[in-house]
């Protein structure tokens, strides 16, 4: 009996401190809804020979969704190694491996000068911080989607909303 409480107990603890934890980051975990995942793969014209970043990645659902109906390759940035593991096992479901790769990465400190598309879905500070990465490492032609918060000193090609009256930007380097 006292195991079992102990267990519970580490259990209860373990989960505190990793949602603690998941608070100082930049940007909650929210899900991006299939129909709006769509709607950003038609405003970037995504394509079957384009490379798109997913910066925290999440479960992984964009990417997924971009490798199942466009044909897109696809690379996960993602902090939280519970939602990586979640992410590669619904990689794996999907008979994506390869196709879809997950990183239990830094997307502040990793290289995404090969993308031709970079989709984001973070808070306002994590987009200011990453805005002059972007425009540094990407190559001219490449797009960039926010979804919900603009990236500042950028000016957008496109913004359209979605079903929710969220705001998607598309930028172009």
């Amino acid at each position: 009996m006292n195991l079992y409480l102990w267990l519970i107990g580490s259990g209860v603890l373990t989960f505190i401190a990793w949602f603690g934890w998941n608070l100082t980051l930049d940007a909650l975990w929210q899900p991006t809804e299939i129909a709006t995942i769509r709607q950003i793969f038609n405003l970037v014209d995504l394509r079957e020979d384009d490379l798109i970043y997913d910066l925290g990645c999440g479960d992984g659902r964009v990417l997924i969704e971009a490798a199942k109906e466009r044909g897109a390759s696809g690379i996960g940035l993602e902090i939280d190694p519970i939602r990586v593991a979640l992410a590669r096992i619904r990689t794996k479901i999907n008979g994506l491996d390869g196709k879809v790769i997950i990183r239990l990465a830094d997307m502040y400190n990793y290289p995404v000068g090969d993308a031709d598309v970079v989709f984001l879905f973070l808070s306002s500070a994590a987009n200011e911080k990453l805005a002059a990465k972007l425009t540094e490492e990407l190559s001219p032609g490449a797009r960039i989607v926010s979804y919900y918060h603009e990236l500042p000193g950028l000016e957008p090609v496109k913004v359209e909303y979605n079903d929710s009256d969220y705001e998607l930007f598309l930028y172009e380097i």
